[in-house]
C-alpha cells in the first residue's frame, strides 16, 4: 500500500469510524482531490466504503471535479472497527496526542466560524485528546469555552452523560480561582454540572456543585437556576414539605412571603384582588401583554411555577396564592414563558374552588395560546399536566386527555424536564383506569411508565402509577384478596407509611380510592365504608380531578348497599347521597354528560331501589346503561348491570335477574377483569348457569349457548352437504332486489335450518324492523314491523343478541327455563329455538330467529355451520340490496336500465342468468365509478365514431371543390365552343343561375370545411376529456382539462330570457405539466363546476351576474392548487360538514345522487394524494380547493380531508 495511503487512513482512524473527505482534507492539509487520490487504493482493497455515490466523483486522479460539485459531501466508512484500529495502530503511542490535538487545531482553523457549533463534538474530541499539551492559560480557557458549548449542544441532544464530561472537562481547564478569573464560564458550567448530575441521578455531585454557585455567585438572581434544580431534585424524591421549604427559603430573600396555613378569608382575598384586575379584560385578551423584561420578577415567577405541583399535592391551600402571586406578576410586568403555567393552574382553580368550568376551560385555551405565541416548548409539559389533570375532562370525554398527556411527556423527555414527564405520565395512567380503558392494555401502559419514572428518579410520580398497576393486576388476575394492593407493582403495608412520612396528600388520596373501588367491587362493603372516611381528610387535593366524581360515585354506593341494615341512619345515607348527587348532577354531568349522567342515573336507580320504586328502578338501570354503552365505559356498563340483575334478583324475577347478570359477565369479561368474572361466577352461579355448563360442556349445545358468528366452515362434516350449501350461497349472491333478495333468503334459510318459523330482522340506522317472517309452508310475508311493536318472537333473546352479538342456542326449552319469562316464550313456547346475528365487516346489520314447535334438538351443530356460512353470505347480499336501492331512487340513469332490463326478463325468461349478470355488472359499475365514468366512456365512443365520418368528409371536400372546379372549367370551355347548342346552354344557363352557383360554390365548401373542422374540435375536446385511453399515470397541462370541461358544459353557461350568461373569469398561473389520471381530474373539474351552475341556476340574488372564477398557481415546489369558486347562495356550516358523505345532496329527489363530491374527495386524496376543500358562506358563494402534487408516484396513497367553516370564510370569499 501507497505510503500517501497509509498516511491517510492514520488520520481517517483519528477522526472516527465514518469521516468526511472534506475534514480529512483539512487535517491532511491537502486538496480534496489528492486526498481522495490517496485514499483510492484503499477504496479498491475495501478497507474503505462510501457511504452514497458522491465517491464517484473522485474516482482517481484522472477525473477532474467540476466547479458546481463543490458543495457535494462525501461520507466514508472503514470496513470494520478492526480495520480502524489497525490504521489506528500505526500511529506511535507517544505520538497519539499530538496527532489529535494537531486535528483538533486544523479543524478549528479550517472550519468557518458560523459552522463551528455544527462540528463541535469533532473539534472539541481531537483537542481534549491533547489537553496535556496545552500551556498557556489562555489557550485552557479557549479549550474550556469550546467544551461549554459541546456540554450545552450534547444536554439539548438528551446525551446527558456526555455533556456531564464535557461540563467536567471545562471546569477542569479553568485552573485556579476560575470565579475570579473567568465568573461567568465559572457559573455556567457549575449551573450546567448541577442540572446534569440531577438529570442523571447523582445527586450528591449536584448537590456540591449547587452549594458553589450559592457560595460564588454575585447575586441572588443568578442563583435562581441552582435553586429550580435543588428543587425539582427534592420534589422527585418524593421530599414534598422540603421542596416547599425550599423554594419559601429562597423567595423570602426576595422579600415574597406566604402563610404556611392561610385561611379561606386570606385565599379568597387574593382571589378576589386577581379577578379584579381581569375583570376589566377578555381572557383571551392577556395573550397580548409585553414580555416581561424585570430579571427580579422574572426569577420570583420561575421559583413559584417550580413548585405549584409540590404544593397541590401536600398543602393545596396554599396552592391559589402562588398561582394569583404569578399571575399579578404577569400583568403587571409581562408575560413570560411560564405564566403560560400560571393561567393554566388559573383555569384549574376556576374549575375546582369556583366550579366556573367555562372560565377555568377559557383560561386552559389562554396557556395554549401563549405557549404557541411565545413558542415556550419548554412550558408545554406543565400545561399539558394542568389541563389533563383538571381541566379537559370537565367538558370532554376523560380519554381525549390522553393525547395531550401523551404529548407532554414526550417534550417532556426531549428538553430534560424529567420531572414533568412523571406528572404527564401518572395523570396518562389515572386518566386511563378511571375512563375504563381496557385492562391488558392499561397494565402494558402503567408498568412502562412507572419503569421508566424510576429509572428517571421521578418516585413521587412513579408511585402514583403504581397505585393503578397494581389494581389493573387485582382486576387481572384471580387472588386469595382482590381488594389489598399488594402484588407485583406494590406492597400496601410498606407504600402507606412511606405516603403518610412523605405528607404525600395526593397519593394517599388516590390510593384509597382505588380501594374503595376495589372493595366495593368484591363486596367488602364494610372496608368500603372504611376507606369513604379515610379519604374524607385528604379530599381537597382530589377536588377537580377525575377522582372527585369517581369518590361521590361510590360513596354514594357504598352508602346505599348498607341502606336496609338495622343500624343504618336512613335519614343520614339519603342526605349524604343527595348532596353526592346534587355535586355530581350540578357541577360534573351538567358540563361533561359524556362522563357523569350514567353515573347520575345507576345511583339515582339504587335510591329508587331502596325506596320500593320499581318501575323508576327499571327505567334508571337502562338508562344508566345505555349511557355507559354510548360512551365507552365498559366498566360502568358491567357495573349497572350487576346491579339491574341484583334489583331483579330481590324481586323474585330470576330469568330477567340472568339476563341482566349475563350481560354483566360478558362486560367485565371484555374490560379484562378475570378477577371480577370468577368472583361473579361463585356469587351467582344460579344466574350463570348457561356460562358454567357451557365451560363443562364444550362440545354440547344442549342448554343456552353462545357462540361467535363465522364465516366459513371449520369443520369437515360428512352430513353436510357442501355442495348444496354452495349453490344455496351462490343463489342467495346472485338477487340484487331487496325483497326477491328476501323472500328467497327466508325461504332457503328455513329449509337449511330444519325451521318451521323464521323471522327475520333489520337494523334501519337504529331503529330496528322485521321485514320478513316465513314458516315451512312456504308461506313468506314481506312487511316492515317495528321491532317495539311485535309480539311473534321472544324480546328479551333478541335485546341478548343485539347486545352481546352472539349467538342464542335453545335445543330443549322443556328442560331449559332461561328464558321462560319472556311473554312470547310463555303463550307459544317452541320446542328448540336458535337466534343469531348477522355481521358484515363486524357491524350488526340484522338478526335471524328460527325456531322450531315439533321437536327438540333440531338445531345441530351441522345446521349452525350451515346458518353460520348462509347468513355471513346474507350479510353481503343485502347490504348489496340495500345500496342498490338506494342508488336506483337517487339515478333516473340507472332506475331506466332496471326498468329495461326488468322487461326485458318478464319477455324472454330463457334469457334470465345473462340479464342478472348484467344488472350486476351496471351495478358494480355504478358503484364503482358513478354515472361520470360511464358518461365519459360514452363520450369517447361517440367521439370515435363520429370522428371516423367527419374525417372521411373533411378529406374528400378537398377532392370534391377540385372535381367542381374541374367541372365548372369544362362547362366554360364548352360554352366557348360549342355554337351548336350555344341558345339552349344559355337558356339552361339562365334557368338554374348559373353564375350565382359558381360565385356562391366557392362559398360553401368554405362553409362546409369550417364546420367540419368545428366537429374535429369538439371530438377532440370529448377525447381529452375522457382520455379512457390513458389507464395509467401521465404527464397532462391541468389547464388543457379545465378547457375541455369548460366545452363540454358551454350550454349550460348560457343564460336564457330569465337570467343572464353565466361568466367564466380565468386566472391561470404558470403550471409545470402534472403527472395524474387525467381522466379522473377532469371528472372532478366536472362534477364541482356542474355544483357551480347548479347554485348559481338555483340562486334568486345573483342573477344579475352569475360568475365562476377558476384560478391556478403553484403551491409550493411539489404541488399545485385549483381553486373553483362561484357567488352563488353559499352553504350553511350543517351542509358543508356532510358536503363529502356518500349519497348527501341537498337537490330533489330524482336530480342529484349525492355520489360526485364523494367520488371527486377520493380520487383527489385517495388516488393523488391531495387535498379537497370545501370553503362556503351562506349569501357569499363557494369556492372548491384542489390541491395536488406535480407527480403522484411521491404521495401516491396519502390525502387529508379539510373542511371550512363559515366562521374563517369571510377572507377568503370576499
Amino acid at each position: 500500500m501507497a505510503v500517501e495511503t497509509q498516511e491517510a487512513l492514520k488520520l481517517a482512524a483519528c477522526i472516527g469510524n465514518r469521516f468526511e473527505l472534506q475534514t480529512l482534507a483539512v487535517v491532511c492539509q491537502k486538496p480534496e482531490e489528492d486526498v481522495a487520490a490517496d485514499i483510492w487504493g484503499a477504496l479498491q482493497e475495501g478497507l474503505l466504503l462510501p457511504i452514497s455515490e458522491t465517491y464517484k466523483f473522485f474516482q482517481g486522479s484522472s477525473i477532474i471535479k467540476e466547479p458546481e460539485t463543490y458543495a457535494i459531501t462525501v461520507s466514508y466508512r472503514f470496513l470494520h472497527d478492526r480495520v480502524q484500529q489497525a490504521a489506528y495502530s500505526l500511529i506511535p503511542e507517544n505520538q497519539k496526542q499530538q496527532t489529535h490535538f494537531q486535528i483538533g487545531k486544523l479543524l478549528l482553523k479550517n472550519i468557518p466560524a458560523a459552522e463551528r457549533e455544527e462540528n463541535i463534538f469533532e473539534i472539541v474530541n481531537q483537542l481534549n485528546y491533547g489537553i496535556r499539551l496545552i500551556g498557556e492559560q489562555k489557550d485552557k480557557d479557549e479549550l474550556a469555552q469550546l467544551n461549554l458549548i459541546a456540554c450545552q449542544k450534547a444536554k439539548s441532544a438528551t446525551a446527558y452523560q456526555a455533556a456531564s464530561e464535557y461540563a467536567n472537562i471545562g471546569l477542569s481547564l479553568l485552573g485556579e480561582n476560575p470565579w475570579q478569573r473567568q465568573y461567568e464560564m465559572s457559573l455556567a458550567f457549575h449551573d450546567l454540572a448541577a442540572e446534569l448530575a440531577f438529570l442523571c441521578g447523582e445527586f450528591k455531585t449536584m448537590e456540591h456543585y449547587i452549594q458553589k454557585v450559592i457560595a460564588q455567585a454575585h447575586s441572588l438572581l443568578e442563583q435562581v437556576n441552582v435553586y429550580k434544580i435543588k428543587i425539582q431534585s427534592s420534589a422527585s424524591q418524593n421530599k414534598l414539605t422540603e421542596t416547599v421549604a425550599i423554594a419559601q427559603q429562597f423567595l423570602q430573600k426576595l422579600k415574597i412571603s406566604f402563610p404556611d396555613a392561610p385561611t379561606q378569608k386570606y385565599i379568597e382575598e387574593v382571589i378576589a384582588d386577581i379577578d379584579k384586575q381581569i375583570q376589566n379584560r377578555n381572557i383571551e385578551d392577556l395573550v397580548d401583554l409585553p414580555q416581561m423584561s424585570d430579571p427580579k420578577q422574572i426569577a420570583i415567577v420561575q421559583i413559584l411555577n417550580s413548585i405549584l405541583p409540590t404544593v397541590f399535592f401536600s398543602n393545596p391551600s396554599l396552592f391559589p396564592l402562588l398561582v394569583c402571586t404569578s399571575i399579578k406578576l404577569s400583568i403587571q410586568y409581562g408575560n413570560t414563558p411560564v405564566s403560560a403555567y400560571s393561567y393554566s393552574c388559573y383555569g384549574v382553580i376556576a374549575c375546582t374552588m369556583w366550579q366556573n368550568v367555562e372560565t377555568g376551560v377559557k383560561f386552559g385555551q389562554l396557556a395554549l395560546q401563549v405557549v404557541s405565541k411565545m413558542n415556550a416548548k419548554a412550558v408545554l409539559p406543565d400545561v399539558a399536566t394542568a389541563l389533563g389533570s383538571m381541566i379537559l375532562h370537565r367538558k370532554s370525554h376523560i380519554k381525549e386527555t390522553r393525547g395531550i398527556l401523551q404529548e407532554g411527556y414526550q417534550t417532556a423527555l426531549e428538553i430534560g424536564n424529567l420531572e414533568f414527564a412523571g406528572y404527564n405520565a401518572h395523570i396518562f395512567c389515572i386518566n386511563s383506569f378511571w375512563s375504563n380503558q381496557h385492562l391488558p392494555t392499561l397494565k402494558q401502559e402503567t408498568s412502562s411508565y412507572c419503569n421508566a419514572l424510576a429509572g428517571f428518579n421521578q418516585l413521587t410520580s412513579a408511585n402514583y402509577c403504581r397505585i393503578y398497576w397494581q389494581s389493573t393486576l387485582n382486576l387481572l388476575n384471580v387472588t386469595e384478596h382482590p381488594s389489598r394492593l399488594s402484588g407485583e407493582a406494590l406492597q400496601e403495608v410498606e407504600f402507606v407509611p412511606q405516603l403518610l412520612e412523605a405528607n404525600d396528600l395526593y397519593g394517599l388520596y388516590f390510593f384509597y380510592l382505588s380501594k374503595l373501588m376495589l372493595c366495593y367491587l368484591f363486596g367488602e362493603i364494610e372496608a368500603a365504608q372504611n376507606y369513604v372516611v379515610k379519604i374524607k381528610p385528604y379530599f381537597k387535593v382530589g377536588s377537580g380531578s377525575v377522582g372527585e366524581p369517581v369518590f361521590y360515585f361510590y360513596d354514594s354506593l357504598t352508602a346505599l348497599e348498607v341502606f336496609n341494615l338495622p343500624s343504618s341512619d336512613k335519614s343520614e345515607i339519603f342526605q349524604k347521597v343527595e348532596q353526592n348527587q346534587a355535586q355530581l348532577q350540578e357541577y360534573w354531568a351538567k358540563y361533561a354528560p359524556m362522563n357523569h349522567q350514567h353515573k347520575v342515573d345507576l345511583v339515582a336507580a339504587e335510591i329508587s331501589r331502596v325506596k320500593g320504586q320499581n318501575l323508576e328502578a327499571m327505567e334508571l338501570y337502562d338508562r344508566a346503561i345505555a349511557g355507559a354503552v354510548e360512551n365507552e365505559y365498559i366498566q360502568e356498563e358491567a357495573l349497572a348491570n350487576e346491579l339491574a340483575a341484583r334489583f331483579y334478583l330481590d324481586c323474585g324475577r330470576n330469568r330477567v335477574a340472568a339476563d341482566y347478570m349475563i350481560d354483566a359477565y360478558y362486560c367485565y369479561a371484555q374490560w379484562g377483569a378475570k378477577a371480577k368474572t370468577d368472583h361473579l361466577e361463585k356469587k351467582y352461579p344460579q344466574l350463570l348457569t348457561p356460562i358454567l355448563e357451557k365451560r363443562e360442556h364444550d362440545n354440547s349445545y344442549n342448554s343456552f349457548t353462545f357462540t361467535q358468528p363465522s364465516n366459513t366452515l371449520t369443520t369437515t362434516n360428512p352430513f353436510l352437504d357442501q355442495a348444496s350449501v354452495i349453490k344455496a350461497s351462490r343463489t342467495i349472491s346472485e338477487e340484487i332486489e331487496l325483497d326477491a333478495l328476501l323472500s328467497k333468503l327466508m325461504q332457503i334459510l328455513i329449509e337449511n335450518a330444519g325451521a318451521n318459523k323464521a323471522v327475520l330482522l333489520l337494523n334501519n340506522s337504529e331503529n330496528w324492523e322485521i321485514v320478513a317472517q316465513c314458516n315451512n309452508n312456504n308461506s313468506c310475508h314481506l312487511s316492515t314491523i317495528p321491532l317495539a311493536q311485535s309480539k311473534t318472537i321472544p324480546s328479551n333473546i333478541i335485546n341478548i343478541v343485539k347486545r352481546t352479538q352472539k349467538t342464542v342456542l335453545l335445543n330443549n326449552l322443556e328442560q331449559d327455563n332461561t328464558f321462560t319469562g319472556d311473554p312470547y316464550l310463555i303463550k307459544q313456547p317452541p320446542k328448540s329455538l336458535l337466534c343469531t346475528p348477522i355481521l358484515n365487516q363486524g357491524k350488526l346489520i340484522g338478526i335471524l330467529y328460527l325456531e322450531n314447535h315439533l321437536t327438540t334438538e333440531t338445531f345441530t351443530s351441522e345446521r349452525v355451520e350451515v346458518l353460520n356460512l348462509l347468513t355471513a353470505q346474507a350479510a353481503i347480499s343485502i347490504e348489496n340490496a340495500r345500496l342498490y336501492q338506494n342508488l336506483e331512487g337517487y339515478s333516473r340513469n340507472l332506475q331506466v336500465q332496471v326498468q329495461q332490463r326488468t322487461q326485458e326478463l318478464q319477455e324472454n325468461n330463457q334469457h334470465l342468468q345473462q340479464t342478472l349478470q348484467q344488472l350486476q355488472q351496471t351495478q358494480a359499475q355504478l358503484i364503482q365509478t358513478e354515472k361520470m365514468s360511464s358518461l365519459g366512456k360514452i363520450v369517447a365512443g361517440i367521439a370515435h365514431e363520429i370522428n371516423n365520418p367527419i374525417t372521411f368528409i373533411s378529406g374528400n371536400i378537398i377532392y370534391a371543390r377540385g372535381y367542381f372546379q374541374e367541372l365548372l372549367e369544362l362547362l366554360n370551355f364548352y360554352q366557348d365552343n360549342s355554337s351548336a347548342s350555344s341558345a339552349a346552354i344559355q337558356e339552361k344557363s339562365q334557368e338554374i343561375d348559373l353564375e350565382f352557383i359558381c360565385k356562391d360554390l366557392d362559398k360553401l365548401f368554405l362553409s362546409m370545411e369550417t364546420g367540419s373542422d368545428r366537429i374535429r374540435q369538439i371530438i377532440l375536446g370529448l377525447r381529452n376529456f375522457s382520455r379512457l385511453d390513458e389507464s395509467q399515470r401521465k404527464r397532462v397541462d391541468i389547464h388543457e382539462g379545465l378547457e375541455n370541461t369548460l366545452m363540454i358544459l358551454q350550454h349550460r353557461l348560457r343564460g336564457n330570457s330569465s337570467s343572464p350568461d353565466i361568466a367564466i373569469v380565468k386566472n391561470y398561473g404558470q403550471l409545470p405539466s402534472v403527472n395524474c389520471y387525467a381522466s379522473q381530474l377532469n371528472q372532478v373539474f366536472l362534477y364541482i363546476l356542474t355544483n357551480a351552475i347548479d347554485a348559481l341556476n338555483a340562486s334568486k340574488a345573483r342573477r344579475d351576474c352569475p360568475t365562476i372564477t377558476i384560478a391556478s398557481q403553484m403551491q409550493n415546489q411539489e404541488s399545485i392548487r385549483i381553486s373553483i369558486a362561484d357567488n352563488g347562495p353559499g352553504m350553511s356550516e350543517t351542509v358543508q360538514q356532510r358536503i363529502f358523505d356518500p349519497f348527501f345532496t341537498t337537490k330533489p329527489v330524482g336530480q342529484g345522487t349525492g355520489l360526485g363530491l364523494s367520488i371527486s374527495y377520493q380520487i383527489v386524496t385517495k388516488q393523488h394524494g391531495g387535498k379537497l376543500q370545501c370553503i362556503s358562506q351562506v349569501e357569499k358563494g363557494t369556492k372548491f380547493i384542489i390541491d395536488i402534487p406535480i407527480d403522484i408516484s411521491r404521495k401516491e396513497g396519502t390525502g387529508n380531508r379539510e373542511q371550512g367553516t363559515g366562521r374563517s370564510n369571510s377572507a377568503l370569499l370576499s
